[in-house]
C-alpha cells in the first residue's frame, strides 16, 4: 500500500522556524526527535495543501496564511507502508502554540539554529539550498 504523506517547514512573519520534538512514543523511530510537521494525506483532504493546512491546525494550532509548494518529495517504507512525502513551506500567524499528544516541546528558531537543532534524514546541503531559495522568493 502507498500512502501520501505532506511535511511543512513552518515560518512566522518575524521569519523564525518552528521545531517540533517529538514524543518518544513514536510508532517507527521510537525516541523523541527534533523535526516539523508531518502527517498522512486523509480522505476527506480536498488536496495536499489542505492536508498541510489541517496538520498544522491539529499539531500545533497555528493558522496558516500561505502555503508554497517545494515541489520536493521523498519516498520511503514506514511500518509496511510505502510512502510518498510532499514537502511546504507554510507561513502561519504568530498565534500561541499548542502542541498535540504528538510533540512534546517546541521553539521558534533563527534559520541557523533550525538548521543546527532539526533532525534530518537527508542531505543538510540540500535542505539548505531548497528553503534559502524559497524564503529568496517570498521576500
Amino acid at each position: 500500500m502507498t500512502r501520501e504523506k505532506i511535511l511543512s517547514f513552518i515560518i512566522n512573519k518575524q521569519n523564525k522556524f518552528l521545531i517540533l520534538k517529538g514524543n518518544d512514543t513514536d510508532p517507527q523511530l521510537k525516541k523523541s526527535i527534533w523535526y516539523v510537521v508531518t502527517g498522512s494525506v486523509e480522505d476527506y483532504d480536498k488536496d495536499l495543501k489542505e492536508a498541510v493546512k489541517r496538520e498544522i491546525k491539529e499539531e500545533t494550532n497555528l493558522n496558516t496564511l500561505k502555503i508554497i509548494d517545494m515541489d520536493w518529495t521523498f519516498r520511503y517504507n514506514s511500518l509496511g507502508d510505502d510512502c510518498i512525502e510532499h514537502a511546504y513551506l507554510s507561513i502561519v500567524d504568530d498565534e500561541k502554540v499548542i502542541l498535540n499528544f504528538e510533540s512534546i516541546d517546541y521553539k521558534w528558531l533563527s534559520f541557523d539554529e533550525f538548521i543546527e537543532k532539526i533532525n534530518w534524514f537527508y542531505e543538510k546541503d540540500e535542505l539548505i539550498l531548497r528553503l534559502k531559495g524559497i524564503i529568496q522568493k517570498i521576500k
